[in-house]
């Protein structure tokens, strides 16, 4: 099924695929923030090519309202803070947001509230924390390009989230970007639509990795046919999925941060998933994490799936499939699931400390010990979207 691609999919159907899937309303009185994009098209810290305009005349002053919720986790001295996106309905609207929970307190503030039939999926904080990157889709409209892109957005509110650059054309999408520990790069995957499929009766459409150097980079393109980039804690190794274009089952593969000596993580033995996505590496950097749902249940045709026949799209993605987390030494061997929580939109973050793993679901955002033990739930109503969580200082 489909994890990603929502830039397309949401343009007139986000608000009510949204609304049928609120488990629970949370009103908030939020103020609209602004999306501006610079004026020559890229943001200043990154490359400074000229580009179309497509400035937003827009003074807006964001709104950090803010709610709290009971710290039922204090034996856990959880530290720092939890950047994540969730969804919940005002009156007869559905809208996405940012939020960020001190685990210390309990204070949950809203930074960033999409507008209605705006999609925001993915994101990642700086290394610093005053800034992310988010794949955000704005709500159709004019002088407006209706796909995901990526924006700079400061997370002290300072300012609307920014285009970093614009895509080549209306088919390109960029999403699931991961910032590397150093702070030295941005990496993400880059879709394009029309790139039609070589052999006959492919999975569709196809993927690359990019990175971009942080400040005053440009992308460049590291591996083809390549999706999901995660880099180790030292910023030295890249891990992330690929799809077999005729099968549609995914392999994991290592690399180094460049993108060079790319090898497959063989997975072998009794259990071996077919749909694997959201790799991230152990806190010991000896393993892999990533998603997977049990290998029997894992794949669903195409031509029997309602939600792919309406966006057109046969790629197997495990997020929106009823999945656990599984975990596969470095050199490759019998791959362990270390949860049972048959759940979606599965992504994890390390601790600062390296202490715990917090994963996003589609039941709420929990924390687990390395080895999957000791869940804990710390917010439970994410609106029933999927979505990303960070964990920063």
């Amino acid at each position: 099924m489909l994890k990603n691609i929502r830039g397309k999919i949401y343009l007139t159907f986000v608000s009510l695929l949204i609304c049928s899937m609120l488990l629970s309303a949370c009103s908030i009185d939020l103020s609209q923030s602004a999306v501006s994009t610079p004026t020559n098209g890229i943001h200043p810290d990154f490359a400074t090519a000229t580009l179309p305009s497509q400035t937003q005349d827009n003074n807006a002053t964001p709104a950090f309202p803010t709610i709290s919720i009971p710290v039922t986790w204090t034996n856990l001295n959880l530290i720092g803070r939890l950047v994540y996106t969730s969804a919940h309905q005002e009156g007869n609207v559905a809208y996405l947001d940012i939020r960020v929970l001190d685990l210390a307190s309990g204070k949950i503030t809203v930074i960033f509230k999409a507008p209605p039939a705006g999609w925001i999926y993915f994101l990642t904080v700086s290394p610093d924390g005053k800034q992310l990157i988010m794949a955000y889709t704005q709500p159709p409209g004019a002088n407006v390009t209706s796909h995901q892109e990526l924006y700079l957005l400061p997370l002290d509110g300072s300012k609307p989230p920014q285009l970093i650059f614009l895509p080549p054309s209306q088919d390109d999408e960029y999403i699931q970007p991961d910032w590397s520990p150093d702070g030295k790069y941005i990496y993400f995957s880059h879709v394009n639509y029309q790139a039609a499929p070589v052999q006959k009766g492919a999975h569709y459409p196809l993927f690359e990795i990019y990175r971009m150097a942080y400040p005053g980079g440009q992308p460049e393109k590291l591996i083809e046919q390549a999706f999901w980039p995660r880099i180790s804690a030292d910023s030295s190794r890249l891990a992330f999925a690929s799809l077999d274009p005729m099968t549609g089952n995914n392999k994991l593969y290592l690399a180094n941060a460049d993108g060079t000596g790319v090898t497959e993580l063989a997975l072998f033995g009794q259990v071996v998933p077919d749909i694997i996505d959201a790799p991230e590496f152990s806190p010991d950097g000896q393993s892999l994490l990533f998603s997977a749902p049990i290998p029997v249940q894992s794949y669903i045709p195409p031509s029997s799936n309602w939600f792919e026949k309406l966006v057109g799209v046969s790629v197997a993605f495990a997020h929106t499939v009823p999945s656990d987390w599984w975990s596969v030494p470095l050199k490759g061997g019998n791959p362990v699931q270390i949860t049972h929580l048959q759940t979606t939109s599965l992504f994890a973050s390390l601790s600062p400390d390296k202490k715990y793993i917090a994963s996003y679901s589609g039941n709420g955002i929990f924390v687990m010990n390395p080895d999957g033990t000791a869940l804990t739930m710390l917010v439970g109503d994410l609106g029933g979207m999927p979505g990303t969580v960070s964990w920063m200082r």
